[in-house]
């Protein structure tokens, strides 16, 4: 088994099944403009921080509008078994997310996760059903994402522990940097296969439970 773990894992398309950030903003905001934003941040001419900005200013959400909207988006089911195991060994695990605290928190706490530390941008949702955003992490990390998650590994790793980074997509790309073992599917495992980063391929957080008990046995 390596050293003490500290895992790092994306919310969106990672825990949750799908990109919830996309289907928040695009729901609830102008749709069309959304996913120009994103094809923009995607082919590097558009900052993350900007992207998430300029559709906020399009959308009217309440609290009890993105409660009822969230209530019935699925996580990925074995995640629980994850959990339990990093719980048992008291393995710290920090989610990771280019996205919002307003519903990453409303999802992991329906499930029982409401303790998982969030590392996120933050949305404020006001009684007029305005939206405004904040970047605590800004300018501290590649200035590409609007929370560069490879700054969170390198301030949080601790001397003798092995990260761990496990993601799905562009924004994962940092993170996976700075990681010392990666978990990767959909655009992050193209990444890792087209940059030779070595990593675990996963579908499910079984794949990455069975890898870890592998790891374990070592």
């Amino acid at each position: 088994m390596p050293a003490q773990l500290r895992i790092f894992c994306d919310f969106d398309g990672t825990i949750a099944k799908r990109d919830v950030g996309n289907l928040v903003f695009a729901h609830f905001g102008n749709e069309n403009l959304w996913w120009q934003l994103v094809r923009q941040w995607q082919e590097g001419k558009l900052e993350g921080r900007e992207m998430w900005r300029r559709q906020a200013e399009t959308m009217r959400l309440t609290a009890v509008e993105l409660d009822a909207f969230v209530k019935p988006l699925a996580i990925d089911a074995s995640f629980a078994g994850l959990m339990a195991y990093v719980r048992e060994r008291q393995i710290p695990l920090a989610v990771v997310s280019d996205g919002m605290d307003a519903y990453i928190g409303r999802i992991l706490a329906a499930h029982g996760f409401a303790d998982l530390p969030l590392r996120t941008n933050r949305m404020i949702l006001a009684s007029d059903g305005s939206v405004q955003l904040d970047f605590p992490w800004y300018g501290q990390g590649c200035d590409r994402c609007a929370n560069c998650k490879g700054l969170h590994v390198r301030r949080e790793r601790q001397p003798g522990e092995t990260t761990v980074y496990i993601g799905d997509g562009p924004s994962d790309v940092c993170g996976a940097r700075e990681a010392d073992i990666v978990f990767a599917k959909k655009a992050l495992l193209t990444w890792c296969r087209d940059n030779g980063r070595p990593h675990f391929p996963f579908a499910t957080f079984a794949d990455v439970l069975e890898q870890l008990h592998r790891l374990e046995a070592s």
